[in-house]
């Protein structure tokens, strides 16, 4: 009876010992995130000084601005033709979390245009 006993205690702790050393099974499948990352967008200001972007998240840094005149042509002549540009005058840096930068609108010659309508198109990465 002891050697039964034995064998039979010996048969168990062999088999609870190589369970408790077995790996456990890793777990695979595939996370899934959706939403967005949500920042606020500039505060944005055009005058005949020119455009100013205020309280810009630096995330929004090498915006594409675009400038078209809007309306009716009141001639065919260069001046009406010739394409705006912005010129960067002022930029608050790239430190902090926010910058400031403020444009002038100026011709193809550098002058500035300081009055007509325009459409003003900000593409922002």
């Amino acid at each position: 009876m002891n050697a039964t006993f034995a064998s039979t205690a010996f048969g168990l702790l062999l088999g609870l010992s190589s369970s408790c050393f077995a790996a456990a099974p890793v777990a695979q499948g595939v996370i899934r995130f959706t939403g967005s990352i949500v920042e606020s967008h500039c505060t944005t200001s055009a005058a005949s000084t020119g455009l100013s972007l205020r309280q810009c998240p630096q995330g929004s840094r090498g915006t594409a601005i675009d400038v078209a005149r809007v309306g009716a042509v009141a001639s065919v002549s260069a001046s009406d033709h010739s394409a705006v540009k912005v010129k960067l005058l002022a930029d608050s840096g790239s430190q902090g979390r926010y910058y400031n930068q403020h444009y002038a609108f100026v011709d193809q010659a550098g002058n500035a245009v300081t009055s007509g309508t325009y459409l003003i198109t900000l593409n922002v990465p």
